[in-house]
């Protein structure tokens, strides 16, 4: 039974044909939306969009085309992303497709506003809350250029369209195309990142329950993203647990890193006795991850420090705290705003009703604030997936209000609502002093790459994971990278990226040594020393160098090239944490030079 008319009448004016004019006027709107965004705030690659881009392009293996990235989503899918730059090289295809993922997303939210409004309702008035949702919304997910969000947009709205545009049998076998359309869109946004899949179904599950007040109808709706969801983390952790010995990629992602990184379980430096001990110890929390003859899968799950029941460590909720509290302050209006338009939903729909639907109601709007604690308690939360799971539950709260526009709406609800309009304005200033933030980063990229292209000029480009942004992020989307003035390119400890496999195929082709040998390619880089250029942080060279010397009583003769400037940070960087960016060059290199 619905708790309440508006539904009822929007769900009949939901079972008329979908109009012409509906769809073309929405197009035409989301359009615009995107182009404005474009020209006013930008477009950018965020954190390791541009190595995936590189990778799928084939710009890092050039003659061995790349097909997929394992662990960094895109699974299956990646093979037709490759295909499509192996045939026809000249396009930036990744941009192109994930935009029209986000195109199509933002056209399913915004024609879904459309259609919950009242027949009466102007055609300026439908358009200007349309535009107000896509900025509250959508915007910022397309600023920032990460599949991470391209996914949760994804998911998340084709699960919403579910839910929104087909309230029984009879509407899927009307409209079964949407239906399998919107599945196929769900489809897509799992094998991009299947944790994001995973978290867009539990919210949007409690979402679906409260909307429809029919839980059989929301098993009906999800059953085909509930078996995706299944089916695919049965399958990657079957083969997880079936990688051999020389899948250190597998072995170690994400469990592992998960432990570092995020649940900061690791043992402290005071642990270890001897001086190999210590060096291995500062290889591994540097996550120069590249030896795996030593630093192996074993040895790092040594330096996991066991825990307590899940959800009863006193350590990790002191971490929650934290966590919480500083995206809390960085994005207190869009808390803020969270928190009135769930209060307007609790005036409109919990007070006054029977005690099933306010459970109903409480349910939805603390569904949210449970999941992401979760979410910090058993990983951690970060912008590319806090912002957007935000968005969707924001959305969530407009489809409800806008359905109530059908019946009276509380009187106490217009304060609420001018409030939220001038949190919805500092949110869009806030896109724009992050945009002009963006633009600054990316102009100091691109005159850092400046400077690496006069230095290592056709010669061999050496990155790891401190450096390779620097190459990376100084493209924008829909241009083509050009590594040209290179004459290789090689990431050579960068995480587990040496292992990935094809990737790790075209290195081993390179030097024609094993990978899994560490010292091996650099033995093969010494050999062609005088062409070498190493772009690294300092603390990661002291790092690498200690490493194999101690380890493997390898010698690293590398010195820092002092005739080419020092690499600024990206305006974001805290600079009391991060070391500048500098070049380096083999010792004999050096000395030939003078």
């Amino acid at each position: 039974m619905q708790i309440y008319s508006a539904m009822n009448n929007t769900t009949s004016s939901l079972s008329e044909k979908l109009k012409t004019a509906d769809i073309i006027s929405t197009i035409l709107i989301t359009l615009l939306c995107f182009i404005l965004t474009w020209f006013v705030f930008g477009f950018y690659y965020v954190e390791y969009e541009g190595l995936n881009t590189s990778f799928f392009s084939g710009k890092l293996t050039p003659g061995l085309p790349f097909r997929s990235v394992y662990f960094s989503g895109n699974i299956g899918i990646s093979f037709i992303y490759s295909f499509f730059y192996e045939h026809f090289p000249n396009v930036e295809w990744l941009s192109w497709i994930y935009y029209s993922y986000l195109f199509f997303s933002c056209f399913i939210g915004l024609y879904i506003v459309a259609k919950l409004l009242p027949a009466k309702t102007s055609l300026t008035v439908k358009i200007l809350l349309q535009v107000l949702v896509y900025y509250l919304v959508f915007a910022d997910h397309h600023i920032h250029y990460i599949y991470t969000r391209v996914s949760y947009m994804c998911c998340g709205l084709s699960l919403i369209g579910l839910v929104v545009l087909f309230n029984s049998i009879t509407a899927i076998k009307a409209r079964w195309w949407i239906f399998l359309l919107l599945n196929l869109f769900f489809t897509i946004g799992a094998l991009t990142r299947i944790e994001v899949a995973t978290a867009c179904f539990l919210l949007l599950s409690v979402f679906a329950v409260f909307y429809a007040q029919n839980i059989k109808k929301t098993i009906l709706l999800f059953l085909y993203p509930a078996i995706v969801i299944a089916v695919m983390a049965l399958a990657l952790s079957m083969d997880i647990k079936t990688a051999t010995l020389r899948e250190f990629y597998k072995q170690v992602e994400p469990d592992i890193e998960e432990q570092f990184i995020a649940r900061e379980n690791r043992a402290p430096l005071s642990y270890m006795k001897t001086h190999r001990d210590t060096v291995l110890y500062k290889t591994a929390m540097e996550m120069v991850w590249s030896d795996p003859q030593n630093i192996s899968a074993k040895y790092l799950r040594s330096l996991i420090l066991p825990e307590k029941l899940m959800f009863t460590d006193v350590k990790q909720w002191s971490r929650v705290f934290r966590s919480f509290s500083q995206v809390g302050t960085k994005y207190w209006y869009l808390f803020l705003l969270t928190t009135m338009l769930s209060i307007a939903v609790l005036v409109q729909y919990g007070f006054g009703k029977s005690f099933l639907n306010r459970l109903y109601t409480l349910g939805f709007v603390f569904s949210f604030w449970g999941l992401t604690i979760a979410q910090i308690y058993t990983d951690k939360v970060n912008e590319r997936s806090f912002l957007p799971f935000l968005s969707l539950f924001i959305f969530c709260h407009v489809i409800l209000l806008v359905s109530s526009t059908a019946t009276r709406i509380s009187l106490w609800l217009y304060p609420l609502f001018i409030f939220c309009s001038v949190l919805l304005g500092i949110h869009v200033f806030a896109l724009k002093e992050e945009s002009n933030t963006l633009k600054t980063d990316l102009l100091r990229y691109q005159a850092n790459y400046e400077k690496i292209k006069r230095a290592a000029a056709n010669k061999y480009l050496v990155m790891n994971s401190t450096s390779f942004d620097y190459i990376f992020l100084s493209n924008v989307p829909f241009h083509t990278f050009n590594f040209s003035p290179f004459k290789k390119m090689y990431i050579t400890d960068g995480y587990i990226i040496p292992f990935l496999p094809y990737y790790k195929r075209y290195l081993e082709q390179e030097c024609n040594c094993d990978i899994y040998a560490f010292p091996s390619f650099w033995n093969y880089l010494k050999s062609i020393q005088q062409d070498v250029v190493i772009v690294s942080t300092p603390h990661r060279i002291k790092v690498v160098k200690e490493y194999l010397e101690e380890i493997h009583h390898f010698p690293f003769p590398v010195v820092e090239d002092k005739t080419v400037q020092l690499m600024e940070q990206r305006k974001s960087d805290n600079r009391e944490t991060h070391d500048e960016m500098k070049m380096y060059a083999f010792e004999r290199q050096k000395q030939d030079s003078i």
